[in-house]
């Protein structure tokens, strides 16, 4: 009986089809994996940046404001003529809304009303609550 030295058809065939496969089902989780990381980092710098210009707003005595837009939130203030702004573009897997405002005040001394904010993951089918408490500011991060 001769001895083979090479793969057969067969075996090339079925060797490159675990391949791909394994290869496309690592692509596609990759892509929800990034997704995901994604909208945590997304969420992580929003409470951050209203940590931020609160605190900022509180130590030099400057008003501020959350903007809601459609594709980004901005963090901004001005004292005298300097003004700063944060925005960021939301991801296309989250869902912003926040009740009947589209702007959120922060008053020079650091002090602001409630609110809560509602943000809805496509990717997760989660809620995720940030309720704003009033005067002092803390912002509350609950899901549902």
């Amino acid at each position: 009986m001769p001895v083979r030295k090479a793969f057969t058809l067969l075996e090339t065939v079925v060797s490159l089809a675990i391949f791909c496969s394994l290869t496309i089902f690592s692509i596609y989780n990759l892509k929800d994996y990034q997704a995901r990381v994604e909208e945590r980092q997304y969420l992580q710098w929003f409470k951050d940046s209203f940590k931020s210009t609160f605190n900022y707003c509180y130590l030099h005595n400057t008003g501020g404001r959350m903007v809601f837009d459609k594709e980004r939130i901005i963090f901004h203030t001005s004292k005298d003529d300097k003004t700063k702004t944060q925005s960021k573009k939301i991801p296309k897997t989250l869902k912003i809304t926040s009740g009947s405002r589209a702007n959120y005040t922060i008053n020079n001394g650091g002090e602001a009303t409630a609110a809560t904010i509602t943000v809805e993951s496509k990717l997760s089918h989660q809620k995720f609550f940030y309720k704003i408490q009033m005067n002092w500011g803390e912002i509350i991060e609950t899901t549902s």
